[in-house]
């Protein structure tokens, strides 16, 4: 089974369980904190106790203290009893340290994994995933849900832990010391019950609509700063602030609302604490009158009262936590359980280890999700291995998604497409890609030195192999416009490179692999005819011996491809070589005498 289809508590036990001897050891100290914390009232009662039974005579320590006081001097006492009180605190300081430690280091380690994974199984999913979820969205997913299990898992366990202990032993040693002052004094517990019950689920649902609007803010903010040139090309700096604005106001009134009732669960468990403390000192303070208890005892059941203070309080704000937790683990989930569309299954054939580039497509018909029609239909074509072959039509014709399924970036239906005769599910997707380089239409770059950018298709390529890869591109002919050469960093999505710059850097990328199949999917469209003309020169000794496909709307990029086709509506309707096209008079010869037509008005301007 999926460990990610578990349940969500399950899920995140799987986590807490590589850690099970640090979890251990923190129980442990839990335990000792909330001894040592517990023991420090009753140090307290014992040398009050002491005192009183000097000033009146009373016997109130119990038999076996009394014994051991009996032949020591008041004043010695006194010392011993303070030395315990200090003694106990620090020790109760030295596990609480520890506590802290290894409780909350074993939830950011936790963090840590899960994040990972989390990352890791992005990486996994199919190109269909990410159109259809913000990244912003995933983006938050990533911090803020993220940040809210850690505090279940540090604080929220830590704390739980601590609160129980403290909370049930405490009750019991008030219980020990009076039971009459421990019945009036816990008749408001119920109350609290009630209150943390309803407040917490109303706490819930206020979570949920906050995460919701932290991701929408930030797929807000992702998107701004991906398209800055064009909100600035566009002037509409106002109008994104403004609309940035609603977005933030509305993240503050859901936040304020979660605020408010915040506030009303601890200010009423504060309050019903007020009342419990009120009731323990009229009831205590008439016990004491009557010396049906001692001053030392009423003295130690207000600091267990007082201590249970936290507890109560504690025990709302950690559902609070486990609540917000337990969300952000569902909104993981989400994600995690989601299966790439494309993926090796059983019709892998794990023996393939290479192939050659030959290419056929038998009667292919495409739809994209939730399309309406076709993006590809009825498509036949043979394209031999070492063969050079552009594709061109007009925009949304279906070029793009002919070489994408290529290299299967989306499914592709079964019996449609084969590599070298074979069906492509048979062939591994890391074999199958690892023989394709691909320069998409729009040139990605990171924000990274130029040389690791090229790099990319290839981790661990030389420099020399990257300076061969951007000669190949005519990259090489810039390269005075790079203050440090190779290790210039770029900028985010390669903003300080010139458009015909990011795809030659891309085109390097691609050729450095040396691949069986090049894909190059419009991607001389930045550059000048004269830089063209360079770089199909360079790229011409490349794409001897490997199948090549060019989607191009210059037919001066693609009249010495092997064979041409032209795409219309998603469906061939010529093909051939220039000559035999131009010849046909049809569609290409249409979109020729466009473009010749076109260049000739450019020159007369």
């Amino acid at each position: 089974m999926n460990r990610y289809m578990e349940k969500p508590i399950r899920f995140i036990v799987s986590y807490l369980y590589r850690y099970k001897w640090q979890m251990i050891i923190g129980f442990f100290c839990v335990l000792l904190t909330a001894l040592f914390q517990l023991a420090m009232p009753m140090v307290l009662r014992y040398g009050i106790d002491f005192i009183e039974m000097k000033m009146t005579g009373r016997a109130l320590l119990p038999a076996w203290l009394t014994r051991m006081v009996l032949d020591h001097s008041p004043a010695v006492v006194l010392i011993v009893f303070a030395f315990l009180f200090v003694f106990t605190a620090i020790l109760q300081g030295i596990f609480r340290y520890n506590m802290r430690n290894i409780l909350i280091g074993v939830s950011r380690r936790v963090e840590y994994h899960l994040r990972n994974d989390y990352m890791a199984h992005l990486q996994t999913l199919s190109a269909s995933f990410f159109q259809r979820n913000k990244t912003g969205d995933l983006m938050a997913r990533a911090t803020n849900d993220m940040e809210a299990v850690r505090s279940m898992l540090g604080p929220g366990i830590m704390y739980m832990m601590n609160t129980i202990i403290v909370g049930i032993t405490t009750i019991w040693l008030m219980l020990h010391i009076s039971p009459q002052m421990s019945l009036w004094s816990l008749l408001p517990m119920p109350l609290v019950a009630v209150i943390v019950y309803r407040q917490v689920r109303q706490i819930q649902k206020l979570y949920n609509r906050i995460q919701a609007q932290f991701s929408s803010l930030t797929a807000r903010v992702q998107e701004n700063l991906s398209g800055m040139r064009v909100v600035k090309s566009y002037v509409q700096e106002e109008h994104e602030i403004t609309h940035f604005n609603r977005l933030g106001r509305e993240y503050i009134n859901r936040n304020m609302a979660l605020v408010k009732v915040r506030a009303g669960l601890w200010a009423s468990i504060e309050f019903l604490l007020g009342i419990t403390i009120l009731i323990a000192l009229l009831v205590g303070g008439r016990l004491v009158i009557n010396e049906t208890v001692s001053i030392g005892s009423l003295v130690a059941f207000l600091s267990y009262l007082a201590m249970l203070a936290w507890p109560m309080i504690a025990f709302g704000w950690v559902l609070n936590i486990w609540q917000q937790g337990a969300a952000s683990i569902k909104r993981i989930l989400s994600i995690l359980r989601e299966e790439a569309d494309v993926q090796d299954d059983r019709r892998t054939d794990h023996s393939i280890r290479d192939i050659e580039g030959r290419i056929t497509f038998r009667n292919l018909t495409f739809t994209y999700e939730e399309a309406t029609a076709p993006a590809l239909q009825s498509i036949e074509l043979d394209i031999p291995a070492g063969t050079t072959v552009a594709i061109v039509g007009n925009t949304g014709s279906g070029k793009s998604t002919l070489v994408n399924l290529v290299a299967r970036l989306y499914e592709v239906p079964e019996g449609a497409l084969f590599i070298d005769g074979r069906e492509i599910h048979t062939i591994p997707l890391s074999v199958l890609r690892r023989n394709i380089g691909m320069v998409p239409q729009e040139a990605f770059l990171f924000s990274d030195t130029l040389g690791d950018n090229i790099a990319f298709g290839r981790p661990g390529a030389d420099a020399r192999e990257i300076e061969t890869a951007a000669d190949i591109s005519r990259l090489t002919s810039d390269l005075d416009q790079f203050p440090q050469g190779y290790e210039t960093m770029v900028g985010e999505r390669g903003i300080t490179l010139s458009g015909g710059q990011k795809q030659r850097a891309a085109i390097s990328r691609a050729v450095i692999r040396m691949p069986k199949i090049l894909i190059l999917d419009d991607a001389l469209s930045a550059v000048d005819t004269y830089t063209e003309e360079e770089i199909l020169r360079g790229l011409r000794d490349i794409m001897a011996g490997r199948t090549t496909l060019i989607v191009s709307h210059r037919i001066s990029t693609i009249r010495d491809a092997d064979f041409i086709i032209v795409l219309q509506n998603g469906g061939i309707v010529e093909q051939g070589d220039h000559a035999q096209l131009t010849a046909q008079q049809g569609v290409y010869f249409a979109l020729s005498q466009r473009q010749l037509l076109e260049e000739a008005l450019a020159e007369l301007k």
